[in-house]
């Protein structure tokens, strides 16, 4: 008898995507051999935007990114930092200024980004 009411119980459970039942959904793909998914594209990101934190560096400037992204297990979006050291040929820039990098070969280990131009100077 408990074996009945545990298995409508199962049957009555459905996604919060679909109106099936997820077990029943994955026992379906297990048995067929068959599991389709959608292809994963990874694109780089080749534009960041970001503040000059340091000059200290001959032709270098690292500038802090920020971005929003979700919190893994409360689902907030929290605020992510992130440096990137940027190749600057001429030293025109202070810690301040607002800049945008753009993506290209590595110019050294830890250069990935060169200087773009200034969007905003600092006050």
């Amino acid at each position: 008898c408990n074996v009945a009411r545990m298995q409508s119980i199962s049957s009555m459970r459905t996604s919060a995507f679909g109106g099936a039942s997820v077990r029943s959904q994955s026992a379906a793909a297990a048995r067929s051999g068959i599991v389709s998914r959608s292809p994963v594209v990874v694109k780089a990101v080749q534009d960041v935007q970001g503040t000059v934190v340091s000059t200290a560096m001959k032709n270098t400037v690292v500038v802090s990114v920020e971005r929003l992204a979700p919190h893994d297990k409360y689902f907030k979006r929290v605020r992510i930092t992130k440096r990137y050291m940027a190749h600057n040929e001429d030293m025109d820039v202070n810690i301040g200024d607002y800049v945008r990098l753009e993506g290209g070969r590595p110019v050294s280990k830890n250069k990935k980004f060169t200087l773009a131009e200034v969007l905003r100077k600092a006050t």
